[in-house]
């Protein structure tokens, strides 16, 4: 994608005081418009009587006949302030509403009236936050936030206009910045499902009870204005752009209405008669050629035209349609391409505002056996296919709009059928890029080995802008980025970044490793590149603590001491270790810093923590969970292989937030929920310890996590483990010291990628190893065999590993060592066997360094495994 592409996204600010499309007439509004009843999301907690924004229908309007009106109270219960939100679509529950496109216009426009302003228990500042909920085919939603100029402190009791420029910005009083990207995180104004308004209210919040600014508001016609693109026609004054085919005896009448028009100057009316005249109907259209598009069709994916039916046709109901073509030629010949306008022209009506998706559509049959052309795409008619057949919108050379009267199964051979219509502005909507030309491979790329890290430094695509970058890693050379062993390690990272930093890590002790590496581009179009690569690296990687299978004789009493031989995750800032990232404020490893230990086997997992804090500060009934002093485990129970997942899963490879309080431990991952998935008792020990800082022992049962949550319908997880598997870890130590106001003050974190985004988003843990045992813990807590091969471990080894397999069914099992000549140099297993799962050591003190390969055969299955013998 070149440079000049980027211009596309330059709004131009030409007609904003021009209507285009009312997207809310705010008449009668609340349960059509706003969720009836409506949900009202606020402050998590309250030391008062809660926030609440009432929604109802008033009379008083800027036009139409009515307004939403919004009495509210906003409770100033957290630290910084409070505030609640009103939305018209539910999160996560979208599929049925259609998309709303505001990409024809550059802002939106709303009116209000405050008819109480906004009263204040203490000082602050109260505004409003327009939210617009953009969501893609997968379900995924970027959220957009705009501060709006709403003043909630207008006393003149009239009316007022606020404009809000749609476009991506990094001021939110300039446009719309991402406040949630679950998606692409680009804006896309075609991709609109619903809209979100928070009240805010900002003050030194807290105390019993909270202060409260409150108030009310109506809120009128909200509307898009502006015009995005040159639009294709205006139908000001343009009557004789056009030409005119009726070969049935009807008449078309063209003229311009300079009263009555959506905007611009005026619109264009048609008097029309359509002759029924032949026995399959008859029909007239009226074509404008074009020399070139204003802009590229190649980069949009819909035209939009506003249609108003002030004088319906005399006739038979149902017999009069209304056609749109585009003409296309990128092979020599014309071909016609249709789109049923979704008018009903027996029935008069206001002006509409018609969207025509640039894409193909199927032809099908109504009910009576009538073939139908599309509404939502393009088809060539079924009487005339020409050229290559293929819908190619950056060669239209002309469009028309067609009335097609019915046959004889309609009606009378000969009937006339006559109206009036007026038409206005015809625009190009969406956005698309016309790039199908993938960027070439990043160049330049080199590795700086440091202290347990490879600094990959790359030099961006030439002629890209936008662009972002993935970067691979492997022990092995990269020829295929999605083969086995090829590791994301970093994605979407931003043009003129050109440098990632790899923690390298390696189980329970230091050692030399050696990685190569690839950077991928992805341009702004979408269009993914081919790798660059690195060489070989080699530098070493700091030993990190394991999830041990040897798990401690638990007791929940606080003593630690059976946990000793277990190698513990150590979170101090003040170590020469990469772990220990404090977020927010952390004053020294007395404030806050801590040890945890985990352990694993068929029934349990086994978590324990041991946390300095010099002020303990566990329970406050005000305050939520996650504001108090209280560790988090954030755990994957699966084989991290290739990238790590940017938001939870369940099922086969299920993703854990788990959180430690006072009295209880809960599932708390955001959307599984379970606030009770221990309580203290046999299984679990929160105490104090002194002189300072708490323990936590804990022993949960994996058929628990499995399957305790919140949702019903929820899918029950299988946990998979064995041994050398890698494990997607951190761990987060919340810390308050007691200040009613500031509540918690920091966040020990063991990776320094998760920046208090963990909660949200496993690819920013970091990891660990599975130790030397075997797990296989399915739906219900029993033991689930099937045919697998582990990778050695550990790998590279010198001169022992281990090899982990596992089998479904009896017979008999060969497991053989190769060298890279495919010569045999060892069999470890040719026996028969009952389904289980098993373990053999391989020795290579006989053999020299190098790559072996070790495969397994049984029944039929069969597998095969690369590991590097290293002396």
């Amino acid at each position: 994608m070149k440079r000049f592409l980027t211009v596309l996204f330059i709004l131009s600010l030409v007609s904003i005081s021009q209507a285009q499309w009312i997207v809310q007439n705010f008449d009668n509004a609340v349960g059509p418009f706003f969720l009836d009843p409506p949900e009202l999301n606020v402050n998590w907690f309250t030391n008062g009587t809660g926030s609440f924004m009432n929604l109802s229908n008033d009379p008083d309007h800027y036009e139409g006949t009515g307004s939403v009106k919004v009495d509210y109270s906003i409770e100033g219960a957290e630290g910084w302030g409070g505030y609640g939100v009103r939305t018209t679509y539910t999160p996560g529950n979208t599929d049925a509403l259609p998309y709303l496109d505001f990409s024809t216009g550059t802002h939106l426009s709303m009116w209000y009236k405050v008819t109480n302003p906004v009263a204040f228990s203490q000082d602050g500042t109260f505004f409003m936050e327009f939210k617009l909920a953009e969501i893609n085919a997968a379900g995924e939603r970027d959220l957009w936030l705009h501060h709006t100029a709403v003043d909630f402190s207008d006393v003149s009791g009239g009316w007022i206009n606020v404009l809000m420029p749609l476009q991506k910005s990094d001021d939110n009083t300039q446009g719309f910045v991402l406040q949630f990207g679950d998606g692409d995180q680009e804006l896309q104004l075609d991709k609109i499902k619903g809209f979100e308004m928070a009240f805010v209210y900002l003050t030194a919040g807290g105390g019993t009870p909270p202060p409260t600014g409150a108030g009310s508001i109506l809120l009128d016609k909200m509307e898009l204005v502006g015009n995005r693109y040159t639009p294709l026609h205006t139908f000001d004054d343009t009557p004789s752009d056009f030409f005119v085919v009726d070969e049935f005896t009807g008449s078309a009448v063209l003229s311009n209405n300079s009263s009555d028009y959506v905007e611009g100057t005026g619109s264009m009316q048609l008097d029309y008669t359509v002759n029924c005249s032949e026995s399959w109907g008859g029909y007239l259209n009226m074509q404008r050629n074009l020399a070139a598009p204003p802009d590229s069709f190649g980069n949009r994916t819909a035209l939009v035209l506003f249609i108003k039916n002030p004088t319906p046709h005399v006739g038979t109901n149902d017999r009069l349609t209304m056609r749109f073509f585009v003409i296309e030629n990128n092979t020599g010949v014309n071909e016609d391409w249709v789109l049923e306008v979704p008018i009903d022209l027996d029935q008069a009506s206001e002006w509409t505002r018609y969207y025509m998706p640039l894409d193909t559509g199927l032809i099908w049959t109504d009910p009576e056996g009538h073939q139908r052309f599309p509404n939502d795409g393009f088809a060539q008619p079924w009487w005339n296919p020409q050229g290559d057949q293929q819908f190619n919108p950056t060669s239209i050379v002309a469009w028309k709009i067609e009335l097609s009267g019915g046959g004889n199964e309609y009606g009378t051979q000969g009937e006339q059928l006559s109206g009036t219509l007026l038409f206005d502005v015809l625009q190009q909507s969406g956005f698309q890029f016309d790039d199908h030309e993938p960027p070439p491979a990043p160049q330049s790329i080199a590795v700086f080995p440091g202290t347990y890290t490879n600094l990959v430094t790359w030099a961006d695509v030439p002629g890209e802008s936008g662009e972002h970058y993935d970067v691979y890693a492997s022990n092995n050379p990269i020829t295929d980025i999605t083969a086995p062993g090829v590791d994301l390690i970093a994605s979407n990272i931003l043009e003129d970044t050109q440098v990632f930093e790899h923690l390298l890590l390696s189980p329970k002790v230091s050692e030399s490793v050696s990685f190569y590496y690839a950077v991928v581009c992805t341009d702004f179009a979408g269009n993914v590149g081919e790798p660059g690569f690195s060489g070989s690296t080699t530098n070493d990687a700091v030993g990190v603590a394991v999830v041990s299978f040897d798990v401690p004789n638990f007791v929940a009493d606080g003593d630690l001491g059976e946990w000793q031989g277990i190698q513990e995750f150590k979170m101090y800032a003040g170590d020469t270790d990469p772990f220990g990232h404090p977020q927010y404020t952390i004053e020294d490893d007395d404030d806050c810093s801590a040890s945890a230990w985990l352990a694993i086997d068929q029934e349990y997992l086994y978590v324990a923590f041991d946390v300095e804090d010099d002020v303990f500060y566990p329970v406050d009934a005000t305050l939520g969970s996650w504001l108090l002093d209280a560790p988090d485990l954030f755990i994957g129970l699966y084989n991290w292989e290739g990238a790590m997942h940017p938001s939870y899963e369940r099922g086969n490879s299920p993703d854990y937030h788990l959180r430690f309080n006072e009295q209880l431990a809960r599932n708390d991952d955001g959307t599984a929920s379970y606030d009770s998935l221990l309580v203290e008792g046999d299984n679990y020990f929160f105490g104090e310890k002194f002189p300072s800082g708490y323990v936590v022992e804990a022993r949960i049962l994996l058929s628990d996590l499995a399957t305790k949550r919140n949702d019903p319908n929820a899918t029950t997880d299988r946990i998979y483990i064995t041994q050398g598997m890698r494990i997607p870890v951190d761990f987060g130590i919340n810390d308050n010291d007691g200040d009613p106001v500031a509540q918690r003050e920091g966040i020990m974190f063991y990776s320094a990628t998760n920046q208090d985004v963990g909660w949200q988003h496993p690819n920013k843990w970091s990891y660990t190893w599975a130790e030397d045992w075997v797990l296989d813990a399915g739906n219900d807590g029993q033991v689930v065999t099937n045919y697998s091969l582990s990778q050695n471990y550990p790998n590279p080894f010198n001169p022992t590993t281990q090899i982990h397999y596992s089998i479904e069914k009896a017979g008999n099992v060969s497991l053989k060592v190769y060298d890279v000549l495919g010569r045999q140099v060892a069999e470890l297993v040719n026996t028969n066997q009952a389904p289980g799962q098993y373990t053999v050591n391989f020795n290579g003190e006989s053999l020299a360094s190098g790559v072996y390969l070790f495969k397994i055969e049984s029944g039929s299955f069969s597998d095969t495994k690369k590991m590097i013998l290293m002396k």
